[in-house]
């Protein structure tokens, strides 16, 4: 990896970091004010759910770049380089957004979530325990998808077989925000699931019959 990647590397995890820092330390300041003006003691849970929204688009939106690239729908609109870069940087947006939305949970005091119960998968779980587990495994996976993705060069190949796994981020992220939110059953939130992972299923079958005819192709010749 040459010394301006590695600059560019850095860059982006110091911003990563950086981001969940100040991100956590803020909604950490801002949650109880806003608990005080709701007069309710679970500002920590909508805050959590919102930025899980919010995680969950950023994924479809690296998703659906990443599917356009390899599809070659990018080379259409909006070009390669350009899809490229929404997908590389909607990734790092959406681990960001996914470590807010885990670690704000701390603030709720209506379910009172401990560390344990965040990060570590349980069928006894305090809510929704199979759905929040999908979750906890999603997320882990992302940080070792995105890592691998920007240090591509040092784990060669290896990481085309590990990057199969933002499939997993993606659909694991729809299934807990599916089953493990409380706002689901609302009309725009229902709508925001059917239209998202509609499109990403059509991006995918898009992209296996494509590769299927350009190999085809080229067995007859």
């Amino acid at each position: 990896m040459s010394e301006q990647r590695w600059r560019v590397f850095f860059a982006r995890i110091i911003g990563v970091v950086g981001g969940v820092i100040v991100g956590v330390l803020a909604l950490l300041w801002v949650s109880p004010m806003i608990a005080r003006s709701l007069a309710t003691t679970q500002s920590g849970w909508y805050i959590s759910r919102s930025t899980g929204i919010i995680a969950y688009l950023l994924s479809w939106l690296a998703t659906v770049a990443g599917l356009m690239i390899t599809g070659r729908q990018a080379q259409r609109w909006p070009g390669v380089v350009q899809a490229n870069d929404i997908h590389r940087q909607a990734s790092l947006a959406s681990l960001v957004m996914m470590a807010i939305h885990v670690v704000v949970l701390m603030t709720d005091t209506y379910i009172h979530y401990t560390w344990w119960t965040l990060f570590v998968p349980s069928l006894q779980g305090p809510y929704a325990a199979i759905a929040v587990g999908v979750g906890q495994i999603a997320l882990p996976i992302a940080v070792v998808v995105i890592a691998t993705a920007e240090w591509r060069q040092i784990v060669s190949k290896a990481w085309r077989w590990i990057h199969v796994g933002a499939f997993f981020v993606y659909f694991g992220g729809a299934l807990h925000g599916i089953f493990s939110g409380s706002d689901t059953r609302a009309s725009v939130i229902s709508l925001m699931y059917v239209v998202t992972i509609s499109s990403v299923i059509f991006l995918t079958v898009y992209r296996v019959v494509l590769r299927r005819s350009i190999s085809t192709v080229a067995d007859a010749v």
